[in-house]
């Protein structure tokens, strides 16, 4: 039986599952479990349903499906922010991975704000 080669990557790079998992490793616990609720994944999945297409590709003039709700002004823990669906836009991943990168300040320097 053939056996599948190991998948050799060069120093320093990783998958984005590996990202994403050491930065919700280094997110507050308090607002981890804010996203990680099962009332938070039934109103993200219905906000999606309601806006299915990327706010900010569509001012852009380009249609792509949104797959991430975006706070659009950061709730940094706020509750009361963090559950407004008025504070809310969908987003592509790209351009969620755009905003929050220069919100926080590049890539890979996660800045934290108060």
């Amino acid at each position: 039986m053939a056996v599948r080669p190991p998948i050799h990557r060069p120093v320093g790079r990783r998958d984005k599952r590996e990202a994403d998992r050491d930065y919700a490793r280094k997110r507050d616990p308090a607002i981890r479990a804010l996203y990680a609720s099962a009332r938070w994944q039934r109103a993200r999945r219905h906000f999606l349903a309601q806006h299915p297409l990327c706010a900010e590709c569509e001012r852009q003039g380009r249609v792509s499906a949104a797959n991430t709700v975006d706070h659009i002004i950061p709730h940094r823990g706020d509750t009361e922010r963090f559950w407004d669906p008025d504070g809310w836009q969908a987003l592509c991943a790209s351009c969620h991975s755009r905003k929050t990168a220069a919100e926080d300040g590049g890539f890979g320097n996660a800045r934290r704000q108060p």
